[in-house]
């Protein structure tokens, strides 16, 4: 087996993946566009599964090229997803905005809900600003 393909865990073309990147010791995830309700919950859960499998608390989130989600499957991710990786350890969420203004501004809002005090979030404009970031 591939060690590669290992370390996938959602890797839908024109969607998303998710991936543990060692290099860096963060949950990677990388928007190639927009999902549908059930990509988007299959994408949530292969986060947590990843924070659980590598006992990790950082995620970086590559969203430039993230479409305009559901309002609703952004917010059952909040309620639903958010108190379960947090469970799973997710205490440092690494956000490369999207190009998208209005993609962003939704995110923005979404995760501007969390409690400050449960995670730490922060926006930037490339992922090498990020992964520095979550990697001090």
């Amino acid at each position: 087996m591939d060690p590669a393909a290992a370390s996938v865990y959602f890797n839908t073309p024109g969607v998303a993946s998710v991936r543990w990147d060692e290099e860096a010791q963060v949950v990677l995830v990388e928007w190639e566009g927009w999902a549908n309700s059930s990509e988007f919950s299959a994408l949530l859960e292969a986060e947590i599964t990843a924070l659980r499998k590598h006992r990790s608390s950082r995620v970086l989130a590559d969203c430039r090229r993230q479409k305009v989600l559901n309002p609703a499957d952004q917010d059952r991710g909040n309620q639903e997803w958010l108190p379960r990786a947090l469970a799973a350890g997710l205490k440092r969420f690494a956000v490369v905005v999207p190009s998208s203004v209005l993609a962003e501004l939704n995110l923005k809002d979404s995760l501007g809900k969390v409690a400050a005090n449960a995670l730490e979030v922060a926006y930037f404009a490339t992922p090498e600003e990020a992964r520095q970031w979550l990697t001090r």
